[in-house]
């Protein structure tokens, strides 16, 4: 009777001797790289908004944002959208004083529209 090959081509290598230091990998020593500051980011280009109510209605805000040499641009929201973008601070002024004044970035003014 023979005794049963091995499934594949290649030869069989004897396990290592558990305490031979061969059989520990040895640890790969990498060199750290430098740390390099991130570029300064710009502040958002801010714009005023100045927020006050639509006449005759209870829940419509009028937005009136300058755009720049003079210009205007007027949106009406809803005051539970402009809440949910501005804040409940925003909310509060419209209704204690009628109006509101805010310093918008780009990425607000995209979300309103």
């Amino acid at each position: 009777m023979t005794a049963p090959q091995p499934l594949s081509n290649r030869t069989q290598k004897p396990a290592p001797n558990a305490t031979s230091p061969s059989a520990r990998p040895q640890p790969k020593f990498i060199q750290p790289k430098p740390i390099q500051p991130r570029p300064a980011q710009m502040p958002a280009a801010l714009q005023d908004m100045l927020c006050t109510w639509v006449p005759g209605t209870t829940s419509i805000v009028r937005l009136k944002i300058s755009a720049g040499q003079g210009r205007e641009r007027v949106l009406e929201v809803t005051s539970t959208h402009l809440g949910r973008i501005f804040g409940k601070e925003v909310v509060h002024d419209l209704y204690l004083k009628g109006r509101s004044k805010v310093s918008v970035t780009a990425q607000q003014l995209a979300l309103l529209t």
